[in-house]
Protein backbone atom coordinates (compact mmCIF):
# COMPACT_ATOMS: atom_id res chain seq x y z
CA UNK A 1 0.00 0.00 0.00
CA UNK A 2 1.15 3.25 -1.03
CA UNK A 3 2.14 5.32 2.53
CA UNK A 4 2.37 8.76 0.86
CA UNK A 5 0.25 11.35 -0.16
CA UNK A 6 -0.82 15.04 -0.74
CA UNK A 7 -2.93 17.91 0.33
CA UNK A 8 -3.46 20.93 -1.89
CA UNK A 9 -4.82 23.47 0.52
CA UNK A 10 -4.34 22.95 4.30
CA UNK A 11 -7.20 25.01 6.47
CA UNK A 12 -8.93 24.22 9.35
CA UNK A 13 -10.71 21.01 7.75
CA UNK A 14 -7.06 19.84 6.28
CA UNK A 15 -5.06 20.11 9.06
CA UNK A 16 -6.46 18.07 11.55
CA UNK A 17 -6.83 15.28 8.43
CA UNK A 18 -2.87 15.68 8.06
CA UNK A 19 -2.47 14.81 11.46
CA UNK A 20 -4.53 11.85 11.51
CA UNK A 21 -2.39 10.68 8.60
CA UNK A 22 1.07 11.67 9.69
CA UNK A 23 -0.07 9.52 13.70
CA UNK A 24 -0.68 6.59 11.10
CA UNK A 25 2.58 6.73 9.45
CA UNK A 26 1.67 8.02 6.12
CA UNK A 27 4.75 10.72 4.61
CA UNK A 28 2.40 13.59 3.81
CA UNK A 29 3.36 16.49 0.98
CA UNK A 30 1.85 20.24 1.50
CA UNK A 31 0.68 23.03 -0.17
CA UNK A 32 -0.79 26.12 0.51
CA UNK A 33 -0.23 29.45 -0.63
CA UNK A 34 -0.16 30.77 2.84
CA UNK A 35 3.04 29.94 4.70
CA UNK A 36 1.17 29.81 8.27
CA UNK A 37 -1.00 27.47 7.35
CA UNK A 38 1.94 24.86 6.91
CA UNK A 39 4.13 26.30 9.84
CA UNK A 40 3.42 23.83 12.62
CA UNK A 41 4.00 21.06 10.02
CA UNK A 42 7.13 22.21 8.91
CA UNK A 43 10.09 20.67 11.15
CA UNK A 44 8.19 17.25 10.76
CA UNK A 45 10.04 14.29 9.39
CA UNK A 46 7.09 12.68 7.75
CA UNK A 47 6.02 16.48 6.11
CA UNK A 48 7.18 17.80 3.10
CA UNK A 49 6.31 21.06 2.37
CA UNK A 50 6.06 21.43 -1.52
CA UNK A 51 6.55 25.22 -3.12
CA UNK A 52 3.82 24.44 -5.60
CA UNK A 53 1.38 22.18 -7.06
CA UNK A 54 3.66 20.80 -9.41
CA UNK A 55 6.28 19.69 -7.18
CA UNK A 56 3.80 18.02 -4.96
CA UNK A 57 2.39 16.61 -8.15
CA UNK A 58 5.27 14.86 -9.25
CA UNK A 59 6.09 13.43 -5.88
CA UNK A 60 2.70 11.58 -4.50
CA UNK A 61 0.40 8.91 -5.62
CA UNK A 62 -3.05 10.34 -4.06
CA UNK A 63 -3.28 14.29 -3.73
CA UNK A 64 -6.25 15.49 -2.20
CA UNK A 65 -7.81 19.04 -2.73
CA UNK A 66 -8.86 20.88 0.20
CA UNK A 67 -9.93 24.11 -1.37
CA UNK A 68 -12.39 27.20 -0.57
CA UNK A 69 -13.77 27.35 -3.67
CA UNK A 70 -14.67 26.28 -7.34
CA UNK A 71 -12.77 29.17 -8.47
CA UNK A 72 -9.85 27.60 -6.84
CA UNK A 73 -10.87 24.20 -7.51
CA UNK A 74 -10.54 25.05 -11.21
CA UNK A 75 -7.08 26.70 -10.98
CA UNK A 76 -5.82 23.96 -9.11
CA UNK A 77 -6.88 21.27 -11.41
CA UNK A 78 -5.60 23.14 -14.70
CA UNK A 79 -2.55 23.47 -13.20
CA UNK A 80 -2.47 19.99 -11.95
CA UNK A 81 -3.40 18.47 -15.88
CA UNK A 82 -0.26 20.55 -16.70
CA UNK A 83 2.30 18.50 -15.24
CA UNK A 84 3.60 15.24 -15.38
CA UNK A 85 2.64 13.20 -11.98
CA UNK A 86 3.46 9.87 -10.42
CA UNK A 87 1.16 6.68 -12.38
CA UNK A 88 -1.28 5.80 -11.34
CA UNK A 89 -2.22 9.54 -10.09
CA UNK A 90 -5.95 9.87 -8.19
CA UNK A 91 -6.90 13.26 -7.37
CA UNK A 92 -8.89 12.99 -4.41
CA UNK A 93 -11.52 16.42 -3.91
CA UNK A 94 -12.34 16.59 -0.36
CA UNK A 95 -13.87 20.43 -1.06
CA UNK A 96 -17.16 21.46 -1.16
CA UNK A 97 -17.43 22.74 -4.67
CA UNK A 98 -20.21 22.20 -7.01
CA UNK A 99 -21.27 20.05 -8.97
CA UNK A 100 -20.30 21.77 -12.38
CA UNK A 101 -17.41 22.78 -11.37
CA UNK A 102 -16.32 19.24 -9.86
CA UNK A 103 -17.83 17.96 -13.59
CA UNK A 104 -15.33 19.86 -15.62
CA UNK A 105 -12.09 19.34 -13.25
CA UNK A 106 -12.31 15.60 -13.56
CA UNK A 107 -12.80 16.22 -17.01
CA UNK A 108 -9.89 18.35 -17.48
CA UNK A 109 -7.30 15.81 -15.25
CA UNK A 110 -9.12 12.93 -17.10
CA UNK A 111 -7.51 13.82 -20.67
CA UNK A 112 -4.54 14.79 -18.61
CA UNK A 113 -4.76 10.88 -17.74
CA UNK A 114 -5.24 11.18 -13.89
CA UNK A 115 -8.18 9.41 -12.11
CA UNK A 116 -10.34 11.99 -10.05
CA UNK A 117 -12.66 10.87 -7.20
CA UNK A 118 -15.32 13.14 -5.86
CA UNK A 119 -15.36 12.82 -2.46
CA UNK A 120 -16.81 16.00 -0.18
CA UNK A 121 -16.69 15.52 3.41
CA UNK A 122 -19.21 16.31 5.84
CA UNK A 123 -18.47 16.25 9.99
CA UNK A 124 -16.76 19.49 10.73
CA UNK A 125 -13.63 20.26 12.16
CA UNK A 126 -14.33 17.90 15.28
CA UNK A 127 -15.09 14.92 12.40
CA UNK A 128 -11.53 15.70 10.57
CA UNK A 129 -9.88 15.63 14.31
CA UNK A 130 -11.91 12.21 15.51
CA UNK A 131 -11.71 10.58 12.01
CA UNK A 132 -15.18 10.30 11.93
CA UNK A 133 -16.07 11.83 8.84
CA UNK A 134 -19.42 10.91 6.56
CA UNK A 135 -17.41 10.99 2.89
CA UNK A 136 -19.38 10.93 -0.13
CA UNK A 137 -17.86 9.69 -3.02
CA UNK A 138 -18.63 9.16 -6.68
CA UNK A 139 -16.19 8.17 -9.63
CA UNK A 140 -15.03 4.99 -11.58
CA UNK A 141 -14.82 1.97 -9.65
CA UNK A 142 -11.45 1.49 -9.57
CA UNK A 143 -9.60 4.42 -8.22
CA UNK A 144 -12.85 4.55 -5.58
CA UNK A 145 -11.54 1.05 -4.34
CA UNK A 146 -7.78 2.50 -4.57
CA UNK A 147 -9.10 5.40 -2.31
CA UNK A 148 -10.48 2.83 0.93
CA UNK A 149 -7.12 3.29 2.85
CA UNK A 150 -7.21 6.73 2.54
CA UNK A 151 -10.78 7.32 3.75
CA UNK A 152 -10.60 5.06 5.89
CA UNK A 153 -8.10 7.52 8.23
CA UNK A 154 -10.82 10.14 7.82
CA UNK A 155 -14.06 8.84 7.99
CA UNK A 156 -16.57 6.91 9.72
CA UNK A 157 -18.82 6.43 7.08
CA UNK A 158 -17.86 6.22 3.06
CA UNK A 159 -21.46 6.44 1.23
CA UNK A 160 -21.04 5.75 -2.37
CA UNK A 161 -23.15 7.79 -4.27
CA UNK A 162 -22.50 7.19 -8.21
CA UNK A 163 -19.90 6.68 -10.65
CA UNK A 164 -19.40 10.08 -11.99
CA UNK A 165 -17.63 12.87 -10.71
CA UNK A 166 -20.59 15.87 -9.50
CA UNK A 167 -22.69 13.16 -8.12
CA UNK A 168 -21.46 13.02 -4.25
CA UNK A 169 -21.10 17.52 -5.10
CA UNK A 170 -25.21 17.42 -5.05
CA UNK A 171 -25.31 15.42 -2.43
CA UNK A 172 -22.89 17.31 -0.53
CA UNK A 173 -24.47 20.54 -1.06
CA UNK A 174 -28.15 19.18 -0.30
CA UNK A 175 -26.72 18.12 3.18
CA UNK A 176 -25.17 21.86 3.53
CA UNK A 177 -28.41 23.63 2.63
CA UNK A 178 -30.23 21.09 5.13
CA UNK A 179 -27.21 22.04 8.11
CA UNK A 180 -26.73 25.73 7.69
CA UNK A 181 -30.57 26.31 6.87
CA UNK A 182 -31.12 23.93 10.29
CA UNK A 183 -28.81 26.55 12.11
CA UNK A 184 -30.05 30.01 10.82
CA UNK A 185 -33.30 28.84 11.63
CA UNK A 186 -32.07 28.05 15.37
CA UNK A 187 -30.66 30.72 15.89
CA UNK A 188 -33.94 32.77 14.84
CA UNK A 189 -36.34 30.88 17.14
CA UNK A 190 -33.97 31.18 20.18
CA UNK A 191 -33.47 34.88 19.88
CA UNK A 192 -36.91 34.82 19.92
CA UNK A 193 -37.51 32.75 22.83
CA UNK A 194 -34.91 35.02 24.59
CA UNK A 195 -36.46 37.85 23.63
CA UNK A 196 -39.99 36.37 25.66
CA UNK A 197 -37.99 35.61 28.42
CA UNK A 198 -36.63 32.52 28.00
CA UNK A 199 -32.67 31.65 28.89
CA UNK A 200 -31.11 30.10 25.65
CA UNK A 201 -30.16 26.68 27.35
CA UNK A 202 -34.07 26.23 27.81
CA UNK A 203 -34.51 27.20 24.65
CA UNK A 204 -31.77 24.57 23.41
CA UNK A 205 -32.83 21.47 25.94
CA UNK A 206 -36.75 22.12 25.01
CA UNK A 207 -35.84 22.36 20.80
CA UNK A 208 -33.58 19.41 21.70
CA UNK A 209 -36.03 17.10 23.08
CA UNK A 210 -38.89 18.07 20.69
CA UNK A 211 -39.83 17.52 16.66
CA UNK A 212 -37.27 20.98 16.10
CA UNK A 213 -34.41 18.94 17.31
CA UNK A 214 -31.66 19.24 14.24
CA UNK A 215 -28.13 19.31 13.90
CA UNK A 216 -27.68 22.90 15.70
CA UNK A 217 -29.97 21.75 18.48
CA UNK A 218 -28.12 18.53 19.19
CA UNK A 219 -24.58 19.54 18.43
CA UNK A 220 -24.07 23.41 17.27
CA UNK A 221 -25.33 25.04 19.72
CA UNK A 222 -24.37 22.80 22.86
CA UNK A 223 -20.94 22.73 21.65
CA UNK A 224 -20.31 25.54 19.87
CA UNK A 225 -22.93 28.65 21.09
CA UNK A 226 -23.56 27.56 24.57
CA UNK A 227 -19.88 27.51 25.47
CA UNK A 228 -19.29 30.99 24.49
CA UNK A 229 -16.68 30.21 21.70
CA UNK A 230 -18.60 29.99 18.53
CA UNK A 231 -15.83 27.90 17.42
CA UNK A 232 -17.34 25.26 15.10
CA UNK A 233 -14.86 25.54 12.20
CA UNK A 234 -15.97 27.47 9.66
CA UNK A 235 -16.67 30.97 8.52
CA UNK A 236 -20.05 32.49 7.49
CA UNK A 237 -18.91 33.31 4.30
CA UNK A 238 -17.96 29.96 3.38
CA UNK A 239 -21.73 28.96 4.30
CA UNK A 240 -23.00 31.45 2.14
CA UNK A 241 -20.96 29.90 -1.02
CA UNK A 242 -22.16 26.44 -0.05
CA UNK A 243 -25.92 27.37 0.15
CA UNK A 244 -25.55 28.98 -3.08
CA UNK A 245 -24.10 26.33 -4.66
CA UNK A 246 -27.21 24.61 -4.32
CA UNK A 247 -29.41 26.90 -5.87
CA UNK A 248 -27.05 27.73 -8.57
CA UNK A 249 -27.57 23.82 -9.25
CA UNK A 250 -31.12 24.20 -8.65
CA UNK A 251 -31.23 27.00 -11.36
CA UNK A 252 -29.14 24.58 -13.74
CA UNK A 253 -31.85 21.69 -13.08
CA UNK A 254 -34.58 24.13 -13.77
CA UNK A 255 -35.78 22.81 -9.93
CA UNK A 256 -37.93 25.91 -7.85
CA UNK A 257 -36.36 26.07 -4.32
CA UNK A 258 -37.90 28.84 -2.44
CA UNK A 259 -36.95 27.32 0.62
CA UNK A 260 -33.53 27.56 -0.13
CA UNK A 261 -33.07 30.57 -1.10
CA UNK A 262 -34.60 31.97 2.02
CA UNK A 263 -31.44 30.27 3.55
CA UNK A 264 -29.16 31.93 1.04
CA UNK A 265 -30.51 35.36 1.79
CA UNK A 266 -29.99 34.74 5.92
CA UNK A 267 -26.53 33.81 5.05
CA UNK A 268 -25.82 36.54 3.11
CA UNK A 269 -27.34 39.09 5.38
CA UNK A 270 -24.67 37.59 7.48
CA UNK A 271 -21.60 38.41 5.80
CA UNK A 272 -23.55 41.67 4.70
CA UNK A 273 -23.50 42.71 8.56
CA UNK A 274 -20.06 42.03 9.11
CA UNK A 275 -19.71 37.88 10.07
CA UNK A 276 -18.60 36.80 7.15
CA UNK A 277 -15.40 35.87 8.12
CA UNK A 278 -16.09 34.71 11.72
CA UNK A 279 -17.32 31.67 12.74
CA UNK A 280 -20.42 30.66 10.66
CA UNK A 281 -22.29 29.99 14.55
CA UNK A 282 -21.96 33.55 14.90
CA UNK A 283 -25.45 33.86 13.02
CA UNK A 284 -26.90 33.57 16.57
CA UNK A 285 -24.74 37.05 17.17
CA UNK A 286 -26.77 39.07 14.36
CA UNK A 287 -29.88 37.47 15.63
CA UNK A 288 -29.05 38.21 18.81
CA UNK A 289 -28.67 42.08 17.62
CA UNK A 290 -31.35 42.35 15.72
CA UNK A 291 -33.84 41.05 18.70
CA UNK A 292 -31.76 43.95 20.61
CA UNK A 293 -30.47 41.11 23.03
CA UNK A 294 -26.67 40.59 21.60
CA UNK A 295 -24.27 42.89 23.16
CA UNK A 296 -23.82 41.09 26.42
CA UNK A 297 -23.41 37.91 24.30
CA UNK A 298 -20.57 39.58 22.38
CA UNK A 299 -18.42 40.65 25.22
Amino acid sequence: MTRDLGFIGVGAMATPMVWRFIERGWKVHLVDPVPARTAEFRDHCQVVIQEDVAALASTTTYTLLSLPTPRALSEVSARLASVRTRSPAIVINTSTTGAAATREAADRLAAAGSAFVDAPVSGGVVGAREGSLTVLVSGADEPVRACEPVFEVIGRQILRIGSEAGQAQVMKVANNVLSLGALAATAEATALARRAGIPMDIAISALDAGSGRNSATSVKFPRHVLSGNFDFGFPAEGALKDVSLFTALAAELGVETPLAQAVVDCWRLAVESGYGAQDCTRIVTMYERMAGLADEDEQ
